[in-house]
C-alpha cells in the first residue's frame, strides 16, 4: 500500500510539474533581445496571447539611455534579414520599458517568421540597437 501511494505521488508530481509548462508554451513566449551596433542594449520581450487574434508584447531592456524614446517594431524576417517595412509598430522603449498589444496572434508571430528590433532614437532610426527573433521559439 505504501509503495502504491508513493508511486501515485510521483506520477501526480510529474503531471503537476509538466502542466504549467505546457500551458505557458501555448500562451506566452520570451524573446531574447541582443545588442546590435555596439549599443550594449539587451533584454527580453515577453509575448502573451491576448485573445485569439492579439498578442501583448512587453519589453524590458537594460542599457537603454534614460529619457530617450527608442522606436521599436516587429518586422517580417529575422534579425539577419529584416524586411525594412515594419509589420507591427510597438510603443517606444522609454527608460528600458515598452508595452503594446498588437493585432496578430501569438501563433502567427511564432510561425510566420518575425523579429523585434529597436532603433537608437526617433532621430536615428537607421541605427538598430537590439534585435530578437520571434520565430523558432
Amino acid at each position: 500500500m505504501v509503495a502504491v501511494t508513493r508511486l501515485l505521488a510521483i506520477v501526480l508530481g510529474l503531471v503537476l510539474v509538466g502542466a504549467p509548462s505546457l500551458g505557458l508554451a501555448a500562451d506566452s513566449a520570451t524573446v531574447t533581445l541582443s545588442a546590435q551596433n555596439g549599443s550594449g542594449e539587451t533584454g527580453t520581450a515577453t509575448l502573451t496571447k491576448s485573445g485569439e487574434k492579439q498578442t501583448k508584447v512587453v519589453l524590458n531592456v537594460t542599457g537603454a539611455p534614460a529619457g530617450v524614446n527608442q522606436p521599436v517594431h516587429i518586422h517580417k524576417g529575422t534579425c539577419a534579414t529584416l524586411d525594412p517595412k515594419p509589420a507591427f509598430p510597438l510603443s517606444p522603449v522609454v527608460d528600458g520599458k515598452s508595452e503594446t498589444t498588437v493585432n496578430a496572434s501569438l501563433d502567427s508571430l511564432q510561425k510566420d517568421g518575425y523579429a523585434i528590433n529597436g532603433h537608437k532614437s526617433a532621430q536615428d532610426v537607421k541605427t538598430y540597437v537590439f534585435c530578437g527573433n520571434v520565430a523558432g521559439m
